[in-house]
């Protein structure tokens, strides 16, 4: 048995960081969280293998990235907390809903974020925090905001508006993105009204990215603030109970059930992020680099993404490697709500 405790490796600005930091509260394991900072970043970017945040450094040492596999593991680790659940449609659902939300929801966080001058302007501050090493209460000296300021518009330009530019949600397509987000919290307001999380009493991963994009984007920067106040100002609240919640007795329906206030997810997803993983696929198969797809008001021009369909063929295993009984089931609930065909497409990827 290693004794010691988990290390959070992340930015306080982070939708990612965030969402991890929500799961290990809900698992109630003992962690710290750390700065991925100029000091620091040579060292965890060197032990992780990538420079995107965030990681987790386990009691044995070794150092993680990506939250989904990281909640797999733990998830595998402490039976007696899970976050996936057993049963066959809801283990495909919560895999349906993390992988829509790990991908979509970034969408309305780096639009809200990068595309307003003013909310650029808030946001230095802690950017610069984080990036020196210090959490964002503690504060800067008149020279660090200073530097601050300068800084912003670096990353700003260098990673904020390019990754717009990439997901197709730049300033051509702010409003667009607003209205999209508007309309699936006034929903989600709905669901989290009647059920503590995703899929009953017991939360999935998908739970975490939710809390994660609350607490990285949608409370702490005033522009993404202001559209919650406008449209489900309740949700802060839900939000923030996901975010803190820590794993008890309760569980997910009984009978394998999903809430019947998941469907406007399911039709959300199965009429944006699904129409977005065929239209990659295409054009990673042939070699393109970016695809269009049809949100509803004219083509949008996203990045196709190899990171997308590789999760999309992990799911697609996920579901043709059911029993044929547990396989019927998963296709009479989830197969008339149109949101399976996406991920049964053949791979895109060239073996």
């Amino acid at each position: 048995m290693f004794d010691g405790k988990y290390t959070l490796w992340g930015g306080e600005h982070s939708l990612f960081t965030r969402k991890l930091e929500a799961m290990l509260n809900y698992l109630d394991v003992d962690y710290e969280f750390r700065l991925k900072s100029e000091e620091t970043g040579p060292t965890v970017e060197g032990r992780l293998g990538t420079h995107f945040i965030p990681g987790l450094q386990t009691l044995e040492g070794w150092f993680i990235h990506d939250t989904t596999p990281i909640g797999l593991m733990l998830n595998a680790k402490f039976p007696d907390r899970a976050i996936v659940p057993l049963t066959p449609v809801q283990r495909v659902a919560s895999h349906l809903l993390e992988d829509w939300a790990d991908e979509w929801f970034g969408r309305y966080a780096i639009s809200s974020r990068w595309c307003y001058p003013h909310n650029v302007d808030h946001v230095a501050k802690g950017f610069y925090a984080n990036r020196i090493g210090k959490f964002m209460h503690e504060g800067l000296s008149s020279e660090e905001e200073e530097m601050a300021a300068s800084v912003i518009i670096e990353v700003r330009d260098n990673f904020g508006l390019r990754a717009c530019a990439n997901r197709g949600c730049g300033p051509d397509q702010a409003s667009a993105v607003r209205a999209d987000f508007e309309a699936l919290m006034k929903v989600a307001a709905t669901h989290y009204g009647q059920h503590r999380f995703l899929i009953g009493e017991r939360a999935c991963l998908g739970d975490f990215t939710f809390a994660g994009l609350f607490k990285a984007h949608v409370e702490a920067d005033p522009e993404p603030r202001s559209w919650i106040d406008q449209c489900a100002p309740e949700m802060l609240g839900y939000m923030s109970r996901v975010f803190e919640s820590r794993t008890d007795d309760a569980d997910y329906l009984s009978d394998d059930r999903l809430p019947e206030t998941l469907n406007p997810f399911f039709d959300h997803m199965r009429e944006t992020y699904h129409q977005f993983l065929r239209v990659s696929g295409e054009a990673l198969a042939a070699n393109e680099k970016w695809c269009e797809v049809d949100l509803g008001q004219g083509p949008v021009k996203m990045r196709s993404l190899k990171y997308s369909e590789v999760s999309r063929c992990h799911i697609k295993s996920e579901i043709e490697s059911l029993g044929a009984e547990d396989r019927a089931k998963v296709d009479k609930v989830l197969g008339p709500l149109g949101v399976l065909e996406a991920y049964l497409m053949p791979s895109f990827l060239k073996s």
